[in-house]
């Protein structure tokens, strides 16, 4: 009989302790202060406007927008075949849902098929927190009627 009561003893304690360790370790307060992560990054609407090249080849000019008011760095344009220009827009602030280039004034881009990938580099504005978005968007070269 006692060692029936032993085992019994036994497997009710290995059967609780499993939910006492998970509910002890469940405590989230731990005295330190919570880390502040800053604002999310950024949310960029990209838009295209056809154009033609002084040559006379079809181009592709682009536009975007953010959904926040950020300071911008740097903007990284990578065609679908992955050639890419750096454009520097010497720290252009732009409003919220302002549209603006993403290259510089006076220039465009060949027009190619495909995915064309967009690095946002930046801070926010106000705040200063740094930023690094990536986004993309598909473009058809082919001319509709």
């Amino acid at each position: 009989m006692v060692k029936r009561n032993r085992l019994s003893i036994i497997l009710v304690t290995l059967f609780i302790l499993p939910f006492l360790v998970i509910n002890g370790c469940s405590d989230d307060s731990t005295g330190a202060d919570d880390i502040d992560d800053g604002p999310p990054p950024p949310n960029f609407n990209i838009s295209s406007i056809t154009t033609t090249l002084v040559d006379g080849d079809p181009g592709i000019l682009f536009r975007a927008s953010s959904s926040t008011r950020v300071r911008l760095v740097q903007i990284v344009v990578t065609n679908p075949n992955n050639n890419n220009i750096s454009y520097s827009p010497q720290g252009l602030i732009v409003q919220a849902n302002e549209a603006f280039d993403l290259q510089e004034q006076g220039t465009a881009f060949y027009r190619w098929s495909g995915n064309w990938t967009f690095q946002f580099v930046g801070n926010h504005e106000p705040g200063g927190e740094e930023f690094d978005v990536t986004q993309t968007l598909s473009v058809s070269a082919k001319v509709h009627p």
